[in-house]
């Protein structure tokens, strides 16, 4: 019987489909998601049936349960993140996991900082209103000087804070696992209560899936701050974000990651939320990359 190899991005191999001919021409069975969205954890049990030996993994829940029941050898992460995977049954099921850090950086930082200069320009409303044959000229606000609080200084939050350091923003870290020797001289390093207090932006790029910023955090904001999530969507509290914006604590958001996707739920009711489907990595560029990775580091133990 053929070994068999699961896909679980929904979009892989949608731009380019060599990846897939080059399991195949090593002798695999291809099987891909048959959802078209993300595979829920009742779904991944049963693909993984005793012939699934080698896993191409999106945000799939990869928990113990379902690593202990597969046969896996080897998990192949289209992405940079792990958190949806537990790393100790890895080890205890003896499955070699593989990820892309560098992958999505270039993707997820331009559309961040596109997404930024949007929310300050006001132009995606601006855009509607004259969809709808309505000339009404909204003012928006320079990058120059403004505090912009970056959450995350990894690879895509340095990425992040040099792009907007040229255009002179005024760049606040927040990250526990970095000291001040970590940054430029012209960034501060603070902690969140004070950061949360002076910011006028703050965009999210941490890996784990911690609820960062809630109705405690909301409350230590200014006025008519803005704030951008690219992340993992547990990271902000949906709920407490839609009150903070209802207390216009919060001006505006941008959130491309949700809890459940796809997503459907209240946020979509505010103009104020721009909302995008989880496309960070969406680029013909990334895409094509590391999907072409993913499956070269598959291979290397299969």
């Amino acid at each position: 019987m053929k070994k068999t190899v699961l896909i679980g991005p929904s979009s892989f191999a949608q731009i380019d489909y060599k990846p897939i001919l080059k399991l195949r021409e090593r002798g695999f069975e291809v099987v891909t998601n048959p959802f078209g969205r993300k595979i829920t954890k009742k779904e991944i049990i049963k693909l993984l049936d005793k012939n699934v030996i080698g896993l191409i993994a999106g945000l799939e829940i990869l928990d113990n349960e379902v690593l202990t029941s597969s046969s896996l050898k080897v998990i192949s992460r289209v992405g940079s993140g792990i958190s949806n995977i537990d790393t100790v049954s890895l080890k205890k099921n003896n499955i070699k996991l593989y990820s892309i850090p560098e992958g999505p950086v270039t993707s997820v930082a331009e559309l961040t900082v596109g997404m930024i200069i949007s929310l300050f320009k006001k132009n995606i409303h601006m855009n509607e209103l004259m969809h709808q044959s309505k000339w009404n000229r909204m003012i928006g606000n320079e990058i120059k000087n403004k505090n912009i609080l970056i959450i995350g200084y990894g690879r895509i939050g340095k990425k992040v804070a040099n792009i907007l350091s040229a255009l002179e923003a005024n760049i606040l870290i927040v990250d526990p696992h970095i000291n001040k020797d970590a940054i430029p001289e012209n960034f501060k390093l603070l902690d969140l209560e004070v950061a949360l207090s002076i910011a006028d932006l703050i965009t999210i790029h941490v890996s784990g899936e911690e609820c960062l910023i809630g109705k405690k955090e909301f409350d230590k904001m200014k006025k008519g701050t803005i704030v951008c999530n690219v992340s993992r969507g547990g990271v902000i509290s949906e709920n407490d974000l839609i009150e903070a914006l209802k207390k216009e604590i919060i001006s505006a958001a941008w959130i491309d990651t949700f809890v459940e996707e796809p997503y459907q739920g209240e946020m979509s009711k505010f103009k104020q939320i721009i909302l995008t489907p989880h496309i960070g990595s969406y680029t013909v560029e990334c895409r094509i990359n590391m999907e072409k990775i993913a499956v070269e580091n598959l291979l290397k133990e299969l």
